[in-house]
């Protein structure tokens, strides 16, 4: 069954190709006849090509990640006491955040909590 749809489609293609063949004026013959054979002619620089391309990525070799140890880092515990602190903090290293600032208007001032 398949061999018979292979020869209905050739024997389709050829009958085609014969009316198209008689009813074409010579010039556009030209035309369609070197398409096909630029297209004939790009297939096997195509083959090629993708042959090398896959030849070359087969030949490279990934590098291997270094062999290295991670760094030991050693985080020293806070002093207590007094220390290289900002002036706010009294000299304790241990107080990141900066005060609030002060807008100096009394609706904030009192409207504050006190803890």
């Amino acid at each position: 069954m398949k061999n018979w749809g292979a020869v209905a489609a050739i024997l389709f293609a050829g009958v085609l190709a014969y009316i198209v063949g008689v009813r074409l004026g010579q010039s556009a013959m030209a035309i369609i006849v070197g398409v096909i054979f630029g297209i004939a002619a790009s297939i096997p620089v195509s083959i090629i090509l993708a042959l090398m391309l896959r030849r070359a990525d087969a030949e490279r070799v990934s590098p291997s990640p270094p062999d290295y140890h991670q760094p030991m880092i050693i985080v020293p515990p806070p002093t207590p006491g007094p220390g290289p602190g900002m002036p706010w903090n009294g000299g304790n290293a241990g107080g990141f955040y900066l005060p609030p600032l002060e807008t100096g208007f009394p609706e904030e001032q009192e409207s504050r909590r006190q803890f």
